[in-house]
């Protein structure tokens, strides 16, 4: 994955963004739109307690997963999702007690990665784990994913500090607000909301 293989420090609060360029352009861009994450349909974890809810997903031609933009939820000392074999993870830290990241579905795959608060770790397989070793408080540990199938050209997924400007790019971009709110236009993008522009893809369900 081109921006997202390991971590990068934010000496500020920063936002994240997705940029995704395809060959093919949009028949209909379309305004920009916020994506609040309370509005989003909530689907249980594979295995544990907790969350998953889609942000964004993109489809090839046949309707097979290009990316998924996700926001999981641990609520649990471990928990799991799973995707198709063709599918790897960029994980990013978001907010709540640190999580260790593992691959697979086993704890015979390791002991893991400690992900921290806006760090991005990549897993190579399809299952991730998720573990918090001590519940050292109550609520929820929230991870952004994005699973990119290993076949495409995956979208980009970088840091940028709260001050830095969002040039327009020419297809798909996501910006996620991780800590404080980002300015944009006139107005801003609060904190656990996404500014979506220029819409390529399948939008997610809502509640």
């Amino acid at each position: 994955m081109r921006a997202a293989a390991g971590p990068e420090p934010a000496a500020t609060p920063a936002h994240l963004v997705l940029v995704d360029v395809v060959s093919r352009p949009p028949a209909t861009p379309g305004p920009s739109r916020i994506i609040r994450f309370d509005d989003l349909v909530r689907q249980p974890l594979d295995r544990g307690r907790g969350s998953v809810r889609d942000v964004w997903i993109s489809t090839d031609v046949d309707h097979r997963i290009r990316w998924r933009l996700q926001l999981v939820e641990l609520r649990d000392a471990s928990g799991l999702i799973s995707a198709p074999d063709e599918l790897n993870h960029a994980i990013v830290g978001f907010a709540g007690p640190q999580v260790m990241v593992s691959a697979g579905g086993s704890d015979a795959t390791g002991a893991g990665r400690i992900l921290h608060r806006e760090q991005v770790l990549t897993v190579h397989e399809s299952s991730v784990r998720f573990s918090r070793p001590r519940l050292r408080a109550s609520g929820s540990s929230s991870m952004i994913v994005l699973s990119y199938s290993v076949s495409e050209d995956p979208p980009t997924l970088t840091f940028r500090h709260a001050d830095a400007a969002t040039e327009p790019v020419d297809g798909l971009q996501i910006v996620l607000a991780l800590g404080t709110p980002v300015p944009h236009d006139s107005g801003e993008i609060p904190r656990g909301a996404a500014l979506v522009s220029a819409p390529l893809a399948v939008p997610p369900r809502y509640r």
